[in-house]
This record gives C-alpha cells, sequence and structure tokens, in this order.
C-alpha cells in the first residue's frame, strides 16, 4: 500500500435532537436502542478498553465486526475503533476506522456530531465495475445520514428506554 491510498478519509455528520444530552447518550449506548435506529446489535459495556462486538444483517448475509471502546466522557463523548467485514480489509490496526460521538447542549436541544476517521477501501474490479478507494467513505456517510434521522425520531419519542 502507497502512502497516498493509506491515507484516513473523514466523514463528519451532524444532527439536533429535541432531548438533553443525557437522553441521547442513553439511547446510544443502550444496545435495545441500537438495534432500533442503527440496524446491529453492539454486545460491549462501554467502559474504556472493552470490547465491542457487533452483529448486523444486510439482506440475508450475517456479519460480525468489531472494535474496542477508546473514550468515555459521559454524556459529551464517546470514541470507539471498528472493524467491518464488508470493509473488504483485513483484520489488522490500519484496516480499523476511529469513530467519535460528541454531544453539546444548545437550550433544550442537543447536538450531535459523529466523525469516522475511514481506511481507504481496496479497490476491486470486475465486468463493467469498480469500486474505488472512497467507497468506504462513500458508504459511512451514506449510513449515518439515513442513521442519525433513526437515532433522533428515537429519543424524541422517548423509545430509547422501551
Amino acid at each position: 500500500m502507497t502512502n497516498e491510498t493509506s491515507v484516513l478519509q473523514t466523514v463528519t455528520e451532524s444532527i439536533r435532537i429535541a432531548a438533553q444530552p443525557m437522553q441521547v447518550w442513553d439511547a446510544i449506548i443502550d444496545p435495545k436502542a441500537g438495534e432500533i435506529w442503527r440496524n446491529a446489535h453492539f454486545n460491549t459495556d462501554w467502559q474504556i478498553g472493552a470490547s465491542i462486538e457487533i452483529e448486523a444483517e444486510i439482506g440475508a448475509k450475517r456479519y460480525r465486526d468489531k472494535g474496542r471502546v477508546l473514550r468515555v466522557e459521559a454524556p459529551s463523548r464517546l470514541e470507539y475503533s471498528y472493524w467491518s467485514q464488508v470493509s473488504g480489509l483485513p483484520d489488522v490496526p490500519q484496516s480499523y476506522a476511529t469513530i467519535t460521538m460528541t454531544l453539546a447542549a444548545d437550550g433544550s436541544e442537543t447536538t450531535l456530531t459523529v466523525t469516522q476517521q475511514v481506511p481507504p477501501s481496496p479497490i476491486r474490479r470486475g465486468d463493467g465495475w469498480e469500486i474505488g478507494a472512497d467507497s468506504g467513505a462513500k458508504h459511512v456517510a451514506f449510513y449515518w445520514r439515513m442513521t442519525l434521522p433513526r437515532l433522533k425520531q428515537t429519543v424524541e419519542q422517548g423509545r430509547a428506554a422501551q
């Protein structure tokens, strides 16, 4: 891999949620809420250094991804590493993304900002198609644009604790 292709790509998405930071925090770390808004089950205790096992289904295929909790500052910052089986990257440290979630109170609302450092995808080609190095970052941006509104709805409708 050259230095040019090993540069991490940064994806940032933000959303305002009509709730206090602790309510948003609880929805982020609650495994039941995660299944509602993430479409994935996170098995972890959210303690610094703890492993994270992630199970998700995309269509008929089941994926097992993993990561590690890096930083916890309730209710303002959560950071974890993440390796995705779907990425096509080997399970080595430089293939892990880092996800940072910051929550900032703004009156009766909370601004949640998600920043994900994404390793470049392996370039793959087939008959009439190509997946470029930026495909992982594009997928991540799409994921957060679709997922954060679901988190917002979950929190604002009070479903996170159900």
